[in-house]
């Protein structure tokens, strides 16, 4: 028998656990030492499960051939029924397995969080990473150059005129290689401005890397869907406000970029581009962004809501002018109950909007555990929105040594969420969208431990609206 990874599929290991992993529709797998040595031998290419044993069998003392050969044979059967692996009972037959969209059973649903800590591989990096930090997504800022100008946007328009330079791109992705890590991001900005944008995607591809893309797609041609088609397809995350152009065009302030975005969705989707389409709910699309919500799950694309809009990354807050207020949120609420399949079945089932067992050793995030970003300057910092708090530059150091001693990362590794103590005693804390960025660019003087008012009331809302849907349908 013949085994490979589905081309969709990824493989890293960290430490003594193994992570297997296909992006596009959200499916992933902890395994323990020995079933990350069984994966290891596997890659794109199908290996006969005798040659699989034989480099096996020296790692194994005491242990038979047969015996070894029928449990590394009972993994990769039990991995390709959960949809990793392909398997084929000669290389002549061999035929790899590709996401495709008409394929799809039910809704993408990435956002869909498992609950049962023991079952859910999302719980267990969670707490593995606070002991095991790895360097898992990295997200690259290619320009801040971009061709819309959205009223809400994070970064000021007026220092959107930088770009990456080719030799820190290829630095970047190649110290990402051989750190471990499993995700590029690819954003802007709009990414797709860079010049260099195609040959970036195809060698972080030819690196094994599994690449994300954000993008408003209004660049989309040709030749940048062949590269997000190369080798693994790319899941392209895009920002879709309103199916009313003339809405969702105030927001752009670009006329006609509605139409543009929603057809170049539609071209990714027909050559089986995996897409998320994020819809950022403010005052100018609350009364319509649920129709983006139906189109898109209907479409079988994941859907991501966000009502709570942040400052910018220079603590200046003219853009907050957009920002929903408590009573608009729960109009948000209720319409997510009725329009989003994924959001009410999770209220349905009683399940938690995240992880938290609540007692105060939780993570507060993934910043410095599992993620970075990085400007296209070449300045380190947690995540895309914190731009003020600099861990490093890639350009004067490497990104090993600022992961493993950067004193801002180690401060950020360190704090748990006891450490702001207005929260672990809420009531409303699993229904939460507080932020440390978030929380740092709305105060002048960037403190994480200030939480937005309004972050609050909007947690004691969705939980209030949460209960009132339980009593309402038991």
């Amino acid at each position: 028998m013949f085994y490979a990874l589905r081309n969709d599929c990824f493989f890293r290991q960290y430490g003594e656990i193994g992570h297997i992993i296909r992006p596009a529709v959200s499916v992933e797998e902890v395994l323990n030492n020995t079933g990350a040595m069984f994966v290891a031998q596997l890659d794109y290419e199908a290996k006969d499960i005798n040659d699989v044993v034989s480099n096996l069998l020296g790692l194994f003392d005491g242990v038979s051939k047969e015996e070894l050969q029928n449990d590394v044979t009972a993994l990769y059967n039990s991995l390709t029924l959960d949809g990793f692996l392909d398997r084929s009972d000669s290389v002549e037959n061999f035929v790899h397995t590709n996401f495709s969209y008409a394929t799809l059973k039910g809704k993408l649903a990435n956002d869909i969080i498992k609950t049962d800590v023991k079952d859910s591989s999302s719980a267990f990096f969670n707490t593995y990473s606070l002991e095991h930090p790895f360097l898992c997504s990295f997200q690259i800022e290619l320009t801040s150059k971009c061709n819309e100008r959205c009223v809400h946007c994070y970064i000021p328009h007026e220092i959107k005129n930088t770009e990456i330079e080719h030799d820190l791109m290829l630095k970047a992705l190649d110290e990402c290689k051989a750190m471990g890590a499993l995700t590029i991001i690819f954003s802007g900005g709009e990414a797709m401005l860079h010049p260099n944008f195609c040959e970036f995607i195809k060698y972080a591809k030819d690196l094994d890397l599994n690449v994300v893309v954000l993008s408003n797609l209004t660049l989309l041609n040709d030749e940048i869907l062949k590269a997000l088609s190369y080798r693994h397809p790319s899941c392209v995350n895009v920002s879709l406000y309103s199916m009313q152009p003339n809405v969702h065009d105030s927001i752009t302030t670009v006329k006609g970029s509605q139409e543009i975005t929603k057809k170049n969705i539609i071209r990714l989707i027909e050559n089986n581009i995996p897409v998320q389409i994020n819809c950022p709910v403010m005052k100018q699309n609350q009364g319509n962004f649920d129709e983006v919500v139906r189109w898109g799950q209907g479409l079988n694309c994941s859907v991501v809501v966000d009502y709570l809009i942040m400052a910018r990354c220079d603590r200046t807050t003219d853009n907050l002018d957009n920002r929903l207020s408590s009573s608009e949120i729960k109009g948000v609420i209720t319409k997510l109950l009725d329009s989003d399949v994924v959001f009410r079945d999770n209220v349905k089932n009683k399940k938690k909007i995240r992880l938290i067992k609540q007692n105060g050793n939780e993570r507060v995030c993934g910043v410095g555990l599992t993620g970075l970003s990085m400007s296209s300057g070449g300045d380190i910092y947690p995540c895309a929105g914190w731009q003020k708090y600099i861990c490093g530059n890639l350009n004067h150091m490497e990104l090993k040594n600022i992961w493993n001693n950067s004193p801002q990362i180690k401060y950020l590794r360190n704090l748990r969420m006891k450490d702001f103590k207005q929260c672990t005693e809420c009531t409303d804390y699993d229904y939460c969208l507080m932020c440390m960025s978030r929380n740092s660019n709305e105060d002048k003087d960037g403190d994480i431990f200030n939480i937005p008012k309004i972050t609050c009331e909007a947690a004691k809302i969705h939980h209030k609206m949460v209960e009132e849907y339980w009593n309402g349908n038991t």
